[in-house]
């Protein structure tokens, strides 16, 4: 397996769910330490992906959640949203942050297969 210095984020709960704050700090976090990070949205996490949809959230002590997804995806990250999850729910493609890929599982797991870490909320 090649050393590689990627990290995947599998989030799963949307924007009610402190634990998307969370994942997106530590993914925040790992880029700063010069981590290439991917988050893959799934189930309920897909909706995170809708623009607008963290305008109002903010758990103290952490960032508001709309911010961390900013600096996520203008800081370099990737953003993938399942795409079985995200049609599902009926959500429209044109109506999400900027930087997100409706894709399915392939490219994330092209990560894992060179060597990627990973970690599940």
């Amino acid at each position: 397996m090649k050393n590689v210095n990627k990290l995947i984020v599998t989030l799963s709960v949307n924007a009610n769910d402190d634990v998307s704050t969370v994942a997106f700090t530590v993914a925040n976090a790992a880029m700063s330490k010069g981590i290439n990070v991917g988050i893959f949205l799934t189930s309920d996490g897909v909706e995170l992906s809708k623009d607008g949809a963290c305008e109002f959230t903010h758990v103290q002590p952490f960032k508001k959640l709309n911010e961390l997804i900013e600096a996520f995806t203008t800081g370099g990250g990737t953003l993938w949203a399942c795409a079985p999850c995200f049609n599902h729910r009926g959500l429209n493609v044109e109506e999400t942050v900027e930087g997100t890929t409706v894709v399915g599982a392939g490219p994330m797991l092209d990560w894992i297969a060179e060597g990627a870490q990973t970690l599940s909320f």
